[in-house]
């Protein structure tokens, strides 16, 4: 299947769910701004605001995604404990936005009743969400979907092999990631005082080890949780 072509558009997150989105569009969004937080968590930024008209979203002229979170503020202490809070606070977002519920949904309620709000969630982030909402986990949407069609990928040509799939012609799937590469389809976020690069050099330098040790640490949980679930 061929690129999908999108129209070109930029609006709030708020006026971005006042229309129809399938489950395929929420799914791709979600990846976008999931993969577009995990990046300014790269970065040494974090999310102060995650209120959907503080998020704008939307599709370039060349078609690439892209997310601007309006709120941000510099990661200098407690790293773990604020990209922990930003993946619960974006899931719990989604989840709100999917639901219609934001105003007045409650993080204890979503816990306890969660099994309520699987009919509003697009079937493959069911796991994702419970993981996140319900067992306290900790992990990028954008990873735990890259690893899930990585281990689908997995067993695919696992059946194409036991199949003789080779031998008749068939071609082995490859893993070209969810949506492709980042770099081609998503535009990364401009960050503040991203120009001024002479005074935040050393501040990127001195966070970047520590946040892919921490990022790291995250996959660990998605790989356990995928494989219990088999």
């Amino acid at each position: 299947m061929g690129e999908i072509i999108r129209f070109p558009f930029e609006e709030t997150l708020d006026e971005y769910t006042k229309t129809y989105h399938n489950n395929d569009e929420y799914t791709r969004l979600f990846y976008v701004m999931d993969s577009t937080m995990k990046y300014i968590h790269g970065k040494g930024y974090y999310v102060i605001n995650f209120n959907p008209k503080n998020i704008v979203v939307g599709v370039t002229n060349d078609n690439r995604d892209f997310v601007n979170f309006k709120s941000l503020d510099v990661m200098d202490d407690d790293i773990t404990n604020k990209i922990n809070n930003n993946i619960y606070n974006l899931a719990f977002l989604e989840i709100g936005l999917l639901s219609e519920t934001l105003e007045h949904l409650r993080p204890d309620f979503l816990k306890q009743n969660f099994s309520q709000f699987k009919i509003f969630i697009p079937e493959n982030l069911v796991n994702y969400y419970q993981m996140i909402v319900v067992n306290g986990g900790h992990t990028y949407l954008c990873d735990y979907l890259e690893i899930k069609n990585k281990q689908e990928i997995t067993k695919l040509n696992k059946a194409l092999l036991e199949e003789g799939g080779a031998s008749k012609g068939r071609s082995y799937v490859k893993s070209t990631g969810h949506y492709g590469n980042d770099d081609e389809i998503i535009v990364p976020m401009k960050l503040p005082n991203q120009d001024n690069k002479d005074n935040i050099a050393a501040f990127v330098t001195n966070y970047a080890l520590a946040f892919v040790i921490i990022a790291s640490s995250l996959l660990i949980p998605i790989i356990a949780f995928l494989l219990g679930a088999k």
